[in-house]
Parts: structure tokens; sequence; C-alpha cells
């Protein structure tokens, strides 16, 4: 069926959420029109969305009309292996702010714009395939999501993880505007931002391996590991402040610090979550009602050697001519 939005006098910004909402809630066909043809900053705005979303496709382009197809097959993409790419990416951008740092080689940072945009349609991805999947049981075991439980958590940890990588990406902003202001930062505040990435990075992957397991044991010795990384960034920046409160170095420092205590933060909820999911009924259906404390191995881990987590391209997801480099 096709949904039909009469574009006359709306604003090209409404007509962008329109199209990204009808992706997310499964609308596989949408036709824009307008009295008078549509305006230049309407398809514009048509267009921005149709090149930032996997699978959205124009099928008809004449003046007066723009037609999208979405051609996801909603069963064929299993959402915990795009929750653990959203997270790999995630990963590497870390990597490339930690590297950034270290090697004052600002030119690495246009990688990240490319590594974030996979990120948010991943995420995008992953919600269009939950709500689909609340509807549909079929939809739902073939995406590897077998209860409404397990779609709240998932639906969760990817929204975290989508604004993780808003912090990172605010995170290499700072780096291009004061890379050089950052070298004359006090030398206590240098070394918790050298050594707090790569810290946050290992966190991050600890966190997917423990829900990808549902290791109960982990995602606790987790938490507390989190609260203790940002409990000490939090004190580094009220250190900075208050020692140094003018300095254009320190407040660079101070926010790079704070954004990394946000993003700790968030990694909070994604063991929060594991520890939930380990007690959700069916869960302990699966144990004999036993809370199983160690975990069980997960299936999608970040080592898994499976096409989607390894590499890049988008050609492993099965678009096709929709492959777009990261990198």
């Amino acid at each position: 069926m096709v949904l039909r939005i009469d574009a006359t006098r709306a604003r090209a910004s409404l007509l962008e959420r329109l199209l990204v909402g009808s992706y997310i809630t499964g609308q596989d066909c949408v036709r824009l029109s307008a009295r008078g043809g549509l305006s230049l900053p309407q398809r514009a705005a048509i267009r921005s969305v149709v090149d930032r979303l996997l699978g959205m496709t124009i099928v008809v382009d004449t003046p007066e009309v723009v037609e999208v197809e979405n051609f996801i097959d909603p069963g064929r993409h299993e959402v915990p292996r795009l929750i653990h790419r959203v997270a790999e990416v995630l990963r590497r951008e870390l990597k490339v702010c930690h590297e950034v740092l270290v090697t004052g080689r600002s030119e690495l940072l246009e990688r990240i714009p490319p590594m974030e945009a996979e990120v948010d349609q991943l995420t995008l991805l992953v919600t269009r395939q939950l709500l689909l999947s609340s509807d549909d049981s079929r939809i739902a075991r073939e995406i590897d999501v077998p209860s409404r439980h397990y779609q709240f958590g998932y639906r969760l940890v990817a929204k975290v993880l989508e604004v993780i990588g808003d912090r990172i990406e605010t995170i290499a902003g700072e780096l291009h505007l004061h890379l050089s202001e950052l070298a004359a930062a006090p030398p206590g505040a240098k070394e918790a931002l050298r050594a707090g990435l790569p810290r946050f990075e290992r966190l991050l992957r600890r966190s997917m391996t423990a829900f990808a397991a549902v290791s109960v044991t982990e995602a606790d010795a987790l938490l507390n590991q989190i609260e203790q990384a940002r409990t000490a960034l939090v004190e580094l920046g009220l250190r900075l402040l208050r020692e140094e409160p003018t300095s254009r170095a320190s407040a660079a420092a101070q926010r790079l610090v704070g954004d990394l205590a946000m993003a700790h933060a968030l990694l909070v909820i994604v063991n929060e979550v594991t520890i939930n999911r380990s007690v959700e009924p069916e869960t302990v259906a699966a144990t004999g009602r036993q809370v199983a404390l160690r975990g069980r191995r997960g299936p999608h881990s970040l080592q898994s050697s499976h096409p989607v987590l390894a590499g890049p391209h988008f050609r492993d997801l099965g678009f096709g001519t929709l492959e777009r480099s990261s990198t």
C-alpha cells in the first residue's frame, strides 16, 4: 500500500521527519505531492533522507510527485548482529580519536563523519526491524528477537549506542577545533584523556560481549568499573575548573572530560539491560527458572567472524548497490 503525503505548504524539515517516521514504522512506499509542484527545498529534503537511509530509493521523480520505496526485507537482518555492528563502529571512532590525541594528526578526524553516518543508518534500521517484529511473530523469530521483553531491551541499547556515538562525534569536534590548545593542557588532564579513550573502548567492548552472553557477573563487575572511571573523570573536570578557570586549554580539556564522563554514564544502561534480561521470563524459562550467573556463550559477540561484524562495507548486510565505505 502507498502512504500519501500532501506536501503543499509543508516545511522541508517536516517532510524529512515524516519520511524517517515512515521508514522506521515499516511503510514500504511513500508518495509525496504538492499543488503547483514540489519546491526545491522540499526536493532537497527528500533527497537528503533517501541518501542516508538504508534501502530507501526514489522510484518516481516528476515536478509534481516524488515516490520513494523501501526495499529492505524485514526478516533478513538479525537485530543482535546489527547492534554489535554499531558497537564496532563506535570502537573504531574511539580509536581514531585516541590516535589524533596522541599523534596530533588532525586529518584522521575526516574518518569520523562517515562512521557516524553509518551508526545513524544502522540504529534507524534496528528501530525499523524492532517495530515490524512487534506486529509479526514470524519477523521476530527471523531477526532473532524472540520476545517483546527483548524488543524493549534492544531498542534501549540501540538508542544508548546512538547517543554514545553523538558524544564521540562531539569529542572529535573538540579535537578538531582545539587540538593545538590541548597541547598546553595540564599534564594530568592530557594523561587522563589519553588513557581514558582506550579504557572506555575496552569497557564498551566488554559491555557488549556481556550483553550478548547475558553475563550477570561480568555486567555487575563492569558497572563498578564504569562508575569508578566516571567518578574520576568528573573529579578531574571539577579540579580543572577550580584550578584553571580562565585557561582556554583547560576549558577544552574540561569539555572532553565531560563528554567522556557522559559516555560512561550511558554505558551503565547497557549493563543494566543485561542484568534485567537475565531475569526476564523468556531467559529463565530456558534455565529451569534459575538465573545463569555465568551467562551463556553469545552468538553475536564482537569477536564474531560473521561478515556483518567484519569490515567497513554495507555489502555484507545484503544491500547490493547500497554498498558504501565507512572509511
